[in-house]
């Protein structure tokens, strides 16, 4: 499906970013990505989309960090 692309997409840009080292940071400190993904429902605008995405991002911040947390 979208979503399941869309998450595929996701994981792989966070672990691209969770796999490169930052010679600006102190050793043994690494950057992470958290993403949240969402497919746009039918009848449903722009804000609404982004919305779910923005609570798919911090539902992810709350569990851990350096995750993709995707919804349909």
């Amino acid at each position: 499906t979208a979503l399941d692309g869309a998450a595929a997409s996701a994981e792989r840009i966070r672990a691209a970013v969770a796999g490169c080292a930052c010679a600006a940071l102190p050793a043994g400190q690494r950057v992470t990505v958290t993403i949240g993904v969402a497919t746009i429902a039918a009848g449903e605008d722009s804000a609404a989309l982004l919305a779910r995405a923005d609570e798919c991002l911090y539902r992810g911040k709350a569990a851990g960090r350096n995750r993709v947390v995707a919804v349909g």
